[in-house]
């Protein structure tokens, strides 16, 4: 349904500030006007009208960069391990198991919790393809049901470690993917190699290759721990971001998922090629693996966006605030990434990194807005700083996605539904 209304708003976040009396216009559901409602309003006497009081506040939909929905099914049980035991005995225990329609299952309840968070738009890093498209359409699916934006990051893994329900050749991912791409115009199919380690050179250049021929981004993990650039360089002489220059696939259409153990030539060097960073800081913390250089890589001119990665607790405002401390402690500065910068990383910076369309309340832009509780925030305290500092999920009332309600403050049925289903797959594989 292509919604198409004015909303007036009595405050805003627009562009970064907040705005009074604001208002913009939705036709098809893409803002075509936006400014002060007395001076828009006469634009848009053809349409319907939703308005806003003052106790609530309507900001852009939060896009998270990065997500491994089925990860979901850790939460609790998979804490406080290392690294290693967590990827070997938890999680390439349990998402090997997951049924196609296990997967639709909870990935609708894990959408449904990111739209309860005032997330409208997910990159979905989705890596259970070896035995072809089904568990992936049921993830697409899933997307479309709850009526979550989604970029679906169709991964390629080929390394022998490991499981084989991820492993397939280059030949079978990339018509795997070409499929998807045909079926799903409005899934925003991406090809996502999974990582130097888990995916040849030969299918990580492959992979380039298809996402220029395609015009669509590359997706990868990339110096999440230290160990990679260790293997990388023993193995091919080579730091992370220099063998992704070798092999041809760190340009304008890479999308760097963590980027943490890099040095500042190899940080001058994503800047060079135009690459962008999802900086996954709750995750990072969660599993120990260490700080991205949000500050130095922003100086460089880098686009940078954040995800939720293994949904611990798929909120994008913890995301944003953990970002802001995290950068602080790192560089013993209380004036690093404010918050502003922070709001940014998870509204329009993340859209552009993710290219698409959204992430702010502006002409162009697909209307995907968030509705917050205002009676929140102090009054006294600008309410950008507010949400990032002290915001909580709970705050959400409705979220909106091309102008449609898919959030209205209770669980939908659907979503009620999917995490009954959801315990059930949880009790018989975990």
């Amino acid at each position: 349904m292509n919604v198409s209304e004015i909303v007036q708003c009595a405050r805003a976040i627009a562009g970064g500030e907040l705005r009074l009396d604001f208002g913009f216009i939705i036709r098809d559901g893409v803002i075509v006007e936006s400014g002060g409602y007395r001076a828009i309003r006469h634009l848009a006497e053809d349409l319907p009208a939703r308005s806003f009081p003052a106790d609530r506040l309507v900001v852009p939909g939060f896009i998270n960069g990065h997500s491994h929905a089925y990860q979901i099914l850790l939460r609790g049980w998979a804490d406080d391990l290392t690294f290693a035991r967590w990827r070997s005995d938890a999680l390439y225990r349990v998402v090997p198991q997951l049924t196609p329609i296990d997967v639709y299952w909870v990935f609708c309840a894990a959408f449904s919790e990111m739209l309860a968070a005032g997330i409208t738009t997910v990159a979905e890093f989705f890596y259970l393809n070896g035995a072809g498209n089904a568990h992936a359409e049921q993830a697409i699916r899933a997307a479309q049901d709850i009526g979550i934006r989604i970029v679906f990051a169709r991964t390629w893994m080929d390394a022998p470690a490991s499981p084989p329900e991820f492993r397939e050749s280059i030949d079978l991912a990339a018509e795997r993917t070409r499929a998807l791409m045909d079926t799903y115009p409005g899934a925003n199919v991406c090809v996502a190699p999974h990582s130097l380690h888990a995916a040849s050179p030969e299918m990580i250049r492959s992979a380039a290759e298809f996402a220029r021929e395609h015009d669509c981004a590359m997706h990868v993990h990339v110096a999440e721990a230290a160990y990679e650039g260790e293997r990388t360089l023993t193995e091919h002489g080579a730091t992370p971001i220099g063998l992704l220059e070798r092999l041809n696939a760190l340009d304008e259409r890479t999308v760097a998922i963590h980027a943490i153990y890099i040095s500042d030539d190899e940080k001058d060097a994503i800047a060079r090629s135009g690459a962008r960073v999802i900086h996954n800081p709750i995750t990072n913390q969660y599993l120990g693996d260490g700080i991205c250089d949000v500050v130095g890589l922003q100086a460089r001119g880098v686009t940078i966006g954040l995800g939720t990665d293994a949904d611990v607790k798929p909120s994008l405002i913890d995301e944003m605030r953990s970002a802001s401390l995290l950068q602080k402690i790192a560089l013993r500065d209380g004036s690093a990434l404010p918050a502003p910068s922070a709001f940014a990383l998870g509204t329009a910076q993340g859209a552009k990194a993710l290219g698409v369309s959204a992430g702010d309340l502006a002409p162009g832009c697909i209307a995907d807005y968030v509705v917050l509780d205002a009676s929140r925030v102090d009054p006294w305290s600008p309410p950008l700083n507010a949400l990032v500092y002290r915001g909580e999920d709970a705050w959400v009332q409705a979220s909106f996605v091309g102008g449609r309600r898919v959030y209205a403050g209770d669980a939908s049925p659907l979503a009620r539904k999917a995490w009954e289903a959801t315990t059930a797959v949880a009790k018989r594989i975990v």
